[in-house]
C-alpha cells in the first residue's frame, strides 16, 4: 500500500468487515462468481459484457471487466462518515470477491486494488474502485512501484490478507 492508503487506515482502523457492508448490486455480482473469458482471463461472470471487445493483453482484459468505482450516492457528499464507507464497502467487497477466487481457481493468483481518491467536477468529492487481475511474471505489474503513488490512496490485496481485517 501506498502512505495515503496507510494514513487512511490509521484515521479508520476497519475491523469486522462483513458481506452486509457490501451494496446489493455488488452483492449480485459476487454470488455469480469468476470465469475465464477465451483468452485465458479471470473475469467476475456478473461483469461481463455482451459484446467482447479486443483487448491488448488478459491484463487490460482483467482489469477492464473487473473494475468498477464504488456504489456511493446514498453516502454524504464530503466528511468522514464518507470516507470510512466507501473504504469498508470497497474493502468488504474485495475480500468477498477473492474468497470467491479463491475457491473458482484453487488458487490465490488474483489480486484486488483498491483505490480511493478526490473526484468529481471540483475534485472535492472522495471516491472508491475495484478492481481485480492475476499477476504474470511476464508483463508489467497493474501498478508498477504502488508505493511511490501520489494522486491516489491505493492497495494491492491477496487472498490471504484477509484475516488480517477480521
Amino acid at each position: 500500500m501506498n502512505s495515503l492508503m496507510s494514513s487512511l487506515l490509521e484515521d479508520f482502523p476497519l475491523t469486522d468487515l462483513r458481506d452486509e457492508d457490501i451494496p446489493p448490486m455488488f452483492s449480485e455480482v459476487k454470488e455469480e462468481g469468476w470465469s475465464y473469458t477465451p483468452n485465458g482471463a479471470r473475469v467476475l461472470t456478473g461483469l461481463l459484457p455482451e459484446n467482447h471487445s479486443p483487448y491488448f493483453d488478459v491484463l487490460q482484459e482483467e482489469t477492464s471487466i473487473n473494475g468498477r468505482g464504488m456504489i456511493d450516492y446514498d453516502l454524504p457528499a464530503t466528511g468522514a462518515e464518507r470516507t470510512e464507507a466507501l473504504l469498508r464497502r470497497s474493502l468488504s467487497y474485495a475480500f468477498a470477491c477473492l474468497g470467491k477466487a479463491g475457491e473458482r481457481f484453487g488458487d490465490q493468483e488474483v489480486k484486488a486494488y483498491v483505490s480511493l481518491s478526490l473526484g468529481g467536477c471540483d475534485d472535492d468529492t472522495m471516491t472508491a474502485y475495484v478492481t481485480f487481475c492475476t499477476p504474470n511474471p511476464n508483463a508489467a505489474p497493474y501498478v508498477r512501484d504502488l508505493e511511490n503513488v501520489q494522486n491516489e490512496a491505493i492497495i494491492e490485496l491477496s487472498l490471504e490478507d484477509r484475516d488480517a481485517w477480521r
